[in-house]
């Protein structure tokens, strides 16, 4: 994993020179079309040219690219409105497979995907016996669900070309290195970045399982059609992820959205946050089953903290998941008086606020974006 991978597979919109010539303009259109082709599913060469504003010509171009370089396909003709008959193009659904990781679940998920990102299987693997060492149970849970994805689709050589692990920690975005993985230590110290990577020889990639959900809602969810999107986790531990103009958002270091280090009263200034966060200790999962709990200062505290990132950064929508979504009667007891609480305080144009559309699937599915975004948009980097 290198940085540069990340860092690009973020991006949305690269500085393109005054000056393009011929070669880079191309470039550029096939990368256009190929992504428009990922959010779209499929569409004829005519429709294309209308809704992307590039020419009949360079559109075709840019399809003959994608051909040739066997990321998509045409199907036979078909009537289209216009009466004439045209070809759907699509991504080549079996060009290659992304296999995602859940780090948080017990025991842990593991999804795999085809290259329009459609997940094709879904594993759970055994849970991981006390002493085992880490790194080779997860390995050996990933060989497992490639195993039996190869033998349920028939295709014993199917390619693997990318994993995507979330974790319950932040992600050091130079080097994988997990940080702050406090609540799972069988996690932390296995270092199981560098051997994954050497079993499987492909590339891989660990992001924060906040990060990972939001993308996903942003992608697939209840975020489609946002460009400034909060995602609120609340489970054992509480953390954000954070869109912005489109772009995850993981700040200098790999520590944006560590929102369960939240102060919510002076209480704070004098907590001892070394395992767990203030807001943690006061807001979780783990808090909220507590025997003494009371449901309606949890709510405070929840309130305050998503307010203040209101206020900070004013996105378009503010979803809010985790296992907090999975308590019994839990939009009445908790999602539905947060949001009144949050509504009440924010004073300007109101922010739509609502639960999470992907429930507990949200990082499996942002594990497997994030895999096949890092390896395709770093060659095709330019959108609308």
């Amino acid at each position: 994993m290198t940085s540069d991978k990340l860092q690009v597979s973020s991006q949305k919109s690269l500085v393109v020179p005054v000056c393009a010539n011929a070669e880079m303009q191309n470039l550029i259109n096939t990368s256009i079309v190929f992504n428009y082709l990922r959010d779209h599913g499929s569409a004829y060469r005519a429709q294309m040219a209308r809704e992307l504003g590039i020419s009949a010509p360079a559109v075709s171009r840019a399809i003959d690219n994608l051909l040739k370089e066997g990321y998509v396909q045409e199907s036979e003709k078909i009537p289209v409105t216009t009466g004439k008959k045209a070809a759907q193009v699509s991504i080549k659904a079996d060009y290659g497979y992304i296999v995602g990781v859940d780090l948080i679940a017990d025991p842990i998920k593991i999804a795999i995907s085809d290259f329009s990102g459609k997940i094709a299987s879904s594993y759970v693997a055994t849970p991981c016996k006390a002493g085992t060492d880490f790194s080779e149970y997860l390995n050996s849970s990933i060989s497992q669900s490639i195993r039996a994805f190869r033998r349920k689709c028939s295709k014993p050589d199917a390619a693997i070309l990318a994993i995507g692990i979330g974790v319950p920690a932040i992600v050091n975005p130079e080097t994988g290195e997990l940080i702050g993985a406090v609540l799972y230590d069988n996690i932390a110290n296995s270092n199981f970045y560098k051997r994954v990577s050497l079993k499987f020889k492909v590339p891989v990639f660990i992001e924060n399982i906040s990060n990972l959900a939001a993308l996903a809602e942003y992608k697939h969810g209840a975020g489609r059609g946002t460009k400034n999107l909060l995602f609120v986790n609340i489970s054992r531990g509480i953390g954000a992820g954070i869109i912005i103009d489109g772009n995850l958002y993981r700040g200098s270091n790999g520590a944006a959205g560590e929102i369960g280090y939240f102060l919510t009263n002076s209480e704070g200034l004098t907590y001892d946050n070394s395992r767990i966060g203030y807001l943690e200790s006061v807001a979780s999962i783990d808090a909220i089953y507590c025997e003494k709990s009371d449901r309606n200062k949890i709510i405070d505290h929840l309130a305050l903290s998503i307010a203040n990132i209101l206020f900070t950064l004013n996105p378009e929508m503010v979803l809010i998941g985790g296992a907090i979504c999975e308590i019994e009667n839990a939009d009445t007891r908790f999602i539905e008086p947060l949001i009144a609480k949050v509504l009440n305080a924010y004073p300007f144009r109101p922010i739509a606020i609502r639960k999470a559309s992907l429930g507990a699937e949200a990082s499996l599915i942002g594990a497997i974006q994030i895999a096949l975004d890092a390896i395709v948009v770093h060659e095709y980097p330019y959108k609308l």
